[in-house]
């Protein structure tokens, strides 16, 4: 019962902080290092900790996918026209192209650096001071004179750097969706084009991520009577990563993303204290 209750309440977190710039990846260290939930996480194994993880994520790829399905269909049906008409050169092709660049910085880190990585989510200290970082990007999109390039428009050397704000995020604490908006500002693209341009190439990488750990906890197996809670604890992520991607929305529109900086400033500040003065 008490693994239900922790299972739930990582899937909050992780819904809540995922698209909303608030860094999903640091919530869930910070929560994960609280006495309590820390005992029962421990009681189950990194390994399992990291696939729950890694779950929770997969759920709330499946709200970005419900949340741009028209988005994506509308990119499919336009590169699959551009094929058959051998126009390799239009928009749909272009975007697609500059989401699958700006994904390899991320896909390659990942892949070279996996353990480097894996040891920073064991570093609550860390997490706290990179939500601090955050918030400091966030304050500065204020600063930003907004454009107003589409996607298609981008180009490689925008892609990448995106790509790259992206790569960085894979520090816990650091928001991915934040940094890869904060960067689709400052390349010029319009904002909510930004934030799509965000959600679509999170779509790959978290696909990615979801494969690998998925066939590592197929061959090492499953608690008995684990799969139904997490499954239920997935449609509760995706459920509230829906809700969590409506109200970014509603602030990128209004080019207020920064308000959320004030929040994970608060947060890093409250983890640096509780970490270094109270345990």
């Amino acid at each position: 019962m008490e693994m239900i209750v922790v299972l739930f309440i990582l899937a909050c977190v992780q819904a809540l902080a995922e698209f909303l710039p608030v860094s999903s990846s640091g919530h869930l260290v910070l929560v994960e290092h609280l006495p309590w939930i820390g005992e029962r996480m421990r009681a189950i194994g990194e390994g399992l900790s990291l696939f729950i993880n890694v779950m929770l994520h997969v759920a709330t790829l499946i709200a970005v996918v419900v949340y741009l399905r028209r988005d994506i269909a509308y990119l499919a049906k336009g590169a699959w026209m551009s094929i058959v008409q051998r126009e390799m050169n239009s928009p749909d092709m272009r975007t697609i192209a500059y989401i699958i660049i700006a994904s390899v910085p991320a896909g390659t880190i990942g892949v070279l650096f996996h353990h480097q990585i894996e040891s920073l989510f064991s570093s609550p200290k860390l997490v706290a001071i990179m939500l601090v970082v955050n918030g400091l990007v966030l304050l500065s999109t204020k600063h930003i004179n907004i454009r107003h390039r589409f996607i298609g428009e981008a180009g490689v050397g925008r892609a990448l750097i995106i790509g790259i704000c992206q790569a960085l995020a894979i520090v816990p604490g650091i928001s991915r969706s934040g940094l890869t908006i904060a960067g689709g500002f400052f390349v010029g693209l319009e904002p909510v084009e930004a934030a799509k341009f965000s959600f679509l190439m999170a779509i790959p990488v978290i696909a990615g991520a979801g494969l690998l750990e998925g066939m590592k906890a197929a061959k090492a197996g499953l608690p008995d009577g684990f799969l139904l809670p997490l499954v239920l604890a997935m449609a509760v992520a995706t459920i509230l990563a829906l809700a969590a991607l409506h109200l970014l929305m509603h602030f990128v529109r209004k080019i207020r993303i920064d308000v959320f900086g004030y929040y994970t400033i608060a947060v890093g500040t409250a983890g640096l204290v509780y970490f270094y003065v109270c345990v």
